[in-house]
């Protein structure tokens, strides 16, 4: 190395870390109260789930790893680069979030087919939606979300396309979920994932304001496949009808989760039996620190807890969905929508699921869930949604003042 290069290298990390704190400081200063609230939401019930995931897995992993904080070091690491890039998409500017929206699509597209067609993928509980890349694992599954928000707000609002009441209006947005839908839910065997991608679809199609009779159409495929695929596994057939029959014989334990989550609400009562201090995921409870980790909440914090999570959630979902409403730009205000069904019918499901009301499906708890690639997906959906109203707030707006005259 060169003398002339010395001070450009020794420089590196100051100027690195100065750019850092610049971004930083756009995020956390003088924002609106709505991004506040979102922030700070999503701070704490990223940090509760923390606690839980540790409080729910240290058991399993002290018998897989003989490492106590193994699932913990994971969600960490899914927290700080989720929380890195949260802070890179809230500096986002809205031009540069529109024109991500083909490149993403197209990235989720390709890495969902190495899971699906190569050996790369590999199966987890039936599922196959993991991709190993050498040490690194992850669900493109989740990214895809993130994708299809972006592409269907942008062929939605895309000027000059087509008008609402043309076929070829519909084609772009609805090929493309097909194909995820195909990818994910037929190939990959995951309809929980599938499923929420139906309902981030319908309700953009509803916040558009789109013709009922093309939705409908849509609607009445969606619900004539979804059966279909529930039935395309032995798997999830045996679930299902064990879901339908909980008091017929169960010989495979098809409601062995769902029948160890009622009890673990049953033995926590209203104030619970304390943090750490679970029965159920002695290996009572498979997968407690993921799917099942808001019965181990009721367990362990009691019902009054398990009811302040749904709060929070119902808390997360108005603060998106103001910011939505206040937003003008079509796309911008179509994306916030599209998260915002995303978290609450991901929450919905997911809980839902663990009081019995749905069959087992495979769905965490966003934010609160063990899972490195869904905090980071999470995460980075949150960042696009602050960005979003960081914008919003830089914009001027008119104040009418009745009943007072000004020279």
């Amino acid at each position: 190395m060169t003398r002339g290069n010395r001070p450009a290298f020794a420089t590196l990390g100051p100027r690195l870390l100065s750019k850092f704190q610049n971004m930083v400081r756009n995020v956390f200063r003088g924002q609106s109260p709505d991004f506040k609230r979102l922030l700070w939401t999503v701070i704490f019930m990223t940090a509760f789930g923390l606690v839980m995931v540790f409080s729910s897995s240290y058991v399993d992993a002290v018998i897989k790893d003989n490492d106590i904080f193994g699932e913990m070091k994971s969600q960490l690491g899914g927290i700080a680069i989720g929380g890195f890039l949260l802070l890179v998409f809230a500096n986002l500017s809205p031009v540069r979030l529109f024109g991500l929206a083909n490149l993403s699509m197209g990235i989720g597209l390709l890495l969902q087919a190495l899971v699906v067609f190569t050996p790369l993928g590999v199966s987890v509980n039936g599922n196959r939606n993991w991709l190993y890349l050498g040490p690194i694992s992850m669900q493109p599954s989740e990214f895809i979300k993130i994708a299809l928000i972006l592409y269907i707000a942008k062929m939605l609002t895309a000027p000059n396309r087509f008008e609402t009441y043309e076929i070829q209006f519909w084609y772009a947005p609805t090929i493309a979920f097909g194909v995820v839908a195909i990818l994910v839910g037929f190939l990959g065997s995951d309809v929980g994932t599938t499923l929420i991608m139906a309902i981030i679809l319908f309700g953009m199609y509803y916040m558009a304001n789109l013709p009922w009779k093309y939705v409908a159409t849509l609607a009445l495929a969606a619900v004539i496949a979804v059966p279909g695929l529930m039935m395309s596994n032995a798997s999830r057939r045996g679930r299902f009808f064990a879901w339908l029959n909980p008091s017929a014989p169960d010989p495979n334990g098809y409601n062995w989760q769902s029948e160890h989550a009622k009890w673990a609400f049953a033995s926590g009562g209203p104030f619970g039996v304390g943090l750490g201090n679970s029965k159920m995921k002695w290996s009572w409870l498979p997968e407690a620190q993921n799917d099942f980790i808001f019965a181990i909440i009721g367990e362990e914090l009691g019902m009054f807890v398990a009811l302040f999570t749904i709060v929070l959630f119902i808390a997360l979902g108005m603060v998106m969905m103001k910011i939505a409403k206040k937003t003008q730009d079509p796309f911008q205000s179509l994306v916030v929508y599209g998260v915002t069904f995303w978290i609450m019918s991901q929450a919905f499901i997911n809980i839902s699921v663990v009081l019995t009301m749905f069959p087992v499906l495979g769905v965490n708890l966003p934010l609160i869930s063990a899972g490195g690639t869904s905090m980071l997906a999470t995460l980075v959906a949150i960042g696009i949604v602050l960005g979003i109203e960081k914008n919003n707030s830089l914009k001027p707006t008119l104040r009418v003042v009745q009943g007072v005259g000004r020279r």
